[in-house]
């Protein structure tokens, strides 16, 4: 940079600011700020100090005749705070102040008014008789009454904001004010008053280094975790355009100070493992890691030619986050060799081994599927099978024990753990199940056919057998929940111990309470040591608090582990806006609840300007086909999103999926339809089971299905039913 160049960032109320100016002043607003990065001194760009600021660093920027964008200038350092009308500008700048507070190790953006000012600008939108009837209402406690000054002002609280929080009742007068707040105050009031104690405060929302930083400049300051969760520091040009372009969501660009302190770690000595639960941003926090692990890659000569892997369970949702990776960062996702790779385990799996001449075929569904089915029914028919058990009882054992466990020969199936398994099984039994299953692999192997697990523990054999170098330095593993021990045991050997010392070679995130597939695995087990790098997200972004607890309440009675050798809990799990209670709708009959439905879409369409934020989600296909039928012929615009279909922004209508296709997608409205008691769960599972652990596994797995539809929504929650209320649907 030069001694005329400045390193311009951008507040989040620049951003906002933005999008209600016309779009001739958006486009000259970017020309003014790529001049300034340029060349400030140029002629036109008119900078100029505002005469009576509080602040002596505030400045205005010439944008065109009528507008004016206000920054804080500091050094070679630009922020860029707001956007209006030259009049209107200059009014905002004048009583604004920018200061690093070291208790929230943040830049703050303050408005200071004399006393009797402040207190006439409250509950700004109360209409005059309404703040009239609540200053006369001097009987109403104040919602932060138990809280004195001095203990909000040792929390972080600015001074300039105690006028305003001391005129609050409730919670809802808070949330409508949320905007004059900057973000880590609003999250200290709101958990607050959602009763949190002061002593809780710290933990989840101040940052564990705030204190420490009280000496920093204002280009650091600028730069820390907790300052960015609302200033947008471009990383270099390429960034700036396609921010400046509309290209960078508020996801991509403001993370939460724990959020960013995760993904931008510099160094993990070894695997990491990130928790939390729906909402959290583990997602997001996974794609930023990657990003900045190719960076790392791109900035060093040295490493050419390395490669991040990210990898998810399903395809479904590998295409979803490739498409937003090439607008976090396309320079790494695109072009003839990206530095990261997205594909899901299983694509990955069956690449990798027909590049090595595995002649097998991977049987996942269609004719081969229905083949094994084939075989199973033959060999069990032909089989001496010990009483009382069932045909999918012996089914499962195969899945979950000999298959999920590795078991290779009669001896290691003798002591191999069962965990979960309801119905024991002695030496004898097992020794009577035993040529049952080597003659299903056998029949499997005479035909070229393979489980996947088969060829997770193939692919796994390779690499350690021919020590084959992949050009793989790190993974960074999504949803890890719904992936079983072979599949973990894979990611483990993809990148082994020696790569780099370990350094940064797994990051993996998922939730447990989302487990979805009958699927469970300890990453100490699968050779995964995440001690001492486990983190956990708590704060639920994306949904209301009152969609988070109906969610968490159908969880009740379900034991859920940690990815690892211990349990989970959702403790301190909350969300940051209270919302509206869901609502829950019975019908007498399917058509009755269908026309519910269908008033439902057209209400929400009536208000919302895109279709698009509307989800309708139901449990089986077929009940897809029949919502899509149903709503088409209402003449609702509807968008199907079906196993292989991606959610693309820019089609237009209501989506219509499954359940589990909505996993990992959100949406603003949701609405879960056709929930009748023989669906979920599903009266044929249920009947199939052999035991009470069956039963019980069955009614966990659609438990967590629930919980994962309902966090899809951010805003509203509608859960409908005709006939008898279903057991697993919540009052």
């Amino acid at each position: 940079m030069t001694d005329t160049q400045y390193r311009v960032s951008f507040d989040i109320a620049c951003m906002k600011a933005l999008r209600k100016v016309p779009s001739k002043v958006m486009e000259r607003f970017h020309d003014m700020v790529l001049k300034l990065m340029v060349d400030p001194t140029r002629s036109g760009l008119n900078i100029e100090s505002i005469q009576g600021a509080r602040d002596p660093a505030m400045r205005s920027f010439r944008i065109d005749q009528g507008y004016r964008a206000i920054g804080y200038l500091q050094g070679g350092d630009l922020l860029l705070l707001h956007v209006d009308e030259h009049d209107k500008a200059y009014r905002w700048a004048a009583n604004r102040t920018v200061q690093f507070n070291p208790k929230l190790n943040r830049i703050q953006v303050l408005e200071s008014h004399p006393m009797e000012e402040a207190e006439a600008s409250i509950l700004p939108a109360l209409s005059d008789p309404e703040r009239q009837a609540l200053q006369k209402d001097t009987d109403r406690p104040g919602l932060f009454d138990p809280y004195t000054d001095m203990e909000l002002l040792q929390l972080g609280i600015p001074a300039e904001y105690l006028v305003r929080i001391r005129a609050y009742h409730d919670e809802a007068e808070l949330e409508v004010d949320q905007s004059e707040f900057d973000s880590s105050s609003y999250d200290i009031l709101f958990s607050l008053a959602a009763g949190f104690s002061l002593d809780e405060i710290p933990d989840l929302v101040i940052a564990a280094d705030a204190g420490k930083s009280i000496s920093l400049g204002f280009a650091d300051a600028l730069r820390t975790d907790e300052s960015r969760q609302q200033i947008f520091v471009p990383e270099d040009g390429d960034e700036l355009r396609r921010f400046l372009n509309g290209d960078l969501e508020g996801w991509r660009v403001f993370l939460h100070p724990e959020q960013r302190r995760i993904a931008y770690h510099k160094g993990y000595n070894g695997p990491a493992l990130v928790r939390g639960g729906a909402g959290t941003g583990k997602t997001v926090v996974a794609m930023h890691r990657a990003k900045f692990l190719a960076d790392e890659v791109a900035h060093d000569a040295g490493r050419k030619g390395d490669k991040i892997l990210f990898t998810t369970f399903t395809s479904t949702l590998a295409r979803d986050v490739e498409a937003n990776l090439k607008t976090l960062c396309p320079e790494h996702v695109t072009g003839p060799d990206p530095i990261i790779e997205v594909i899901n385990l299983d694509r990955w799996v069956g690449e990798f081994l027909k590049r090595r001449g595995f002649e097998r075929s991977i049987v996942y569904f269609g004719e081969e599927r229905d083949r094994l089915d084939d075989i199973w029914a033959e060999v069990l028919a032909d089989s001496d099978l010990p009483e009382g058990l069932t045909d999918d009882f012996i089914k499962d054992e195969w899945a979950q024990v000999i298959q999920a466990k590795g078991v290779g020969s009669e001896r290691d199936y003798f002591t191999a753990k069962r965990t979960g398994r309801g119905t024991p099984l002695d030496r004898r039994r097992r020794r009577a199940l035993w040529p049952v299953f080597e003659a299903y692999r056998a029949k499997m192997v005479d035909e070229d056919l393979a489980e996947p697990d088969d060829a997770y523990r193939e692919a796994i054999a390779i690499l350690e057998r021919d020590r084959t170098r992949l050009p793989y330095t790190s993974v960074v593993v999504d949803e890890a929940q719904d992936m079983g021990e072979p599949a973990l045991r894979l990611v483990r050997a993809i990148v082994s111990k020696a790569v780099a010392e370990d350094r940064n070679s797994l990051f993996v995130v998922g939730d447990a309470h989302q487990r979805i597939y009958a699927r469970k695995a300890s990453m100490a087990a699968c050779g995964i040591d995440v001690r001492g790098r486990g983190r956990r997200l708590r704060l639920n972004y994306r949904t209301t608090e009152m969609i988070r607890r109906y969610a968490v309440a159908i969880l009740e009675g379900v034991e859920v582990d940690d990815l690892d050798e211990s349990a989970d809990t959702l403790s301190g799990y909350r969300s940051l806006v209270k919302g509206n209670e869901p609502v829950r709708v019975s019908y007498p009959t399917k058509s009755e609840e269908l026309d519910g439905l269908i008033k439902w879409v057209k209400k929400i369409e009536s208000t919302e300007k895109d279709s698009a934020s509307i989800a309708v989600l139901v449990r089986t296909n077929s009940q897809l086909t029949e919502i899509e039928t149903c709503l088409k012929a209402a003449g609702i615009l509807t968008f199907v999103l079906r196993n292989n279909t991606f959610d693309d922004p820019a089609k237009d209508g209501a989506r219509i999926a499954t359940m589990h296709r909505a996993k990992g997608l959100e949406f603003d409205y949701v609405a879960l339809g056709l929930l009748a008691d023989d669906i979920i769960p599903p009266r044929a599972a249920m009947q199939r089971a052999v035991d009470d652990a069956g039963r019980r596994e069955i009614i966990e797995r659609e438990k967590s299905l629930l919980h994962v539809a309902s966090t899809r929504a951010r805003k509203g929650l509608r859960i409908s039913w005709h006939g008898a209320q279903p057991a697993l649907v919540r009052n």
